[in-house]
């Protein structure tokens, strides 16, 4: 009985190693996409949760599983698209506008600042489109500020 847990072993350290070979021949790598258009609220109520819509163009299809970047920058909010792009010679054009749809809850008091990256200039300076939503407090609850709800990523 001992012999077959063994060969049973091996046979299964065999095939997890093989199957999960990151050799299998694709390559990869992430990139920003710029943000050509954002559909955020006029105004946040304190607590509540809203829905953010960034636009973008997806230039062909070696461009796949696109996400929100969504990182703090001082009392800011830097966001970009990030997509998983195969790395391919056979590439078809797309010129594909897509939207992605991100969740944020309004708890701080002080506005919301959002940075919606559109690339980078002739200097490699970004370059964003800058929104900020007042936040309101209908309900006086205790308005926590961002140092004391957000930490830096």
């Amino acid at each position: 009985m001992m012999v077959v847990k063994k060969i049973f072993f091996v046979i299964f350290t065999v095939i997890f190693f093989v199957s999960c070979s990151d050799d299998d021949g694709s390559d990869y790598h992430y990139e920003l996409l710029p943000v050509e258009d954002a559909l955020i609220p006029e105004e946040f109520e304190f607590g509540k949760v809203y829905e953010l819509t960034v636009k973008y163009n997806v230039p062909d299809d070696c461009y796949i599983n696109s996400d929100i970047l969504y990182e703090y920058d001082q009392k800011a909010r830097n966001i970009a698209v990030i997509s998983l792009v195969i790395e391919n010679n056979n590439c078809d054009p797309l010129d594909l506008e897509q939207e992605l749809t991100f969740r944020v809850q309004a708890l701080q008091a002080s506005p919301y600042i959002f940075k919606f990256w559109q690339g980078d200039d002739e200097n490699g300076e970004p370059i964003y489109l800058i929104m900020e939503v007042p936040v309101i407090n209908l309900s006086d609850q205790n308005a926590n500020e961002f140092e004391a709800t957000h930490t830096k990523m």
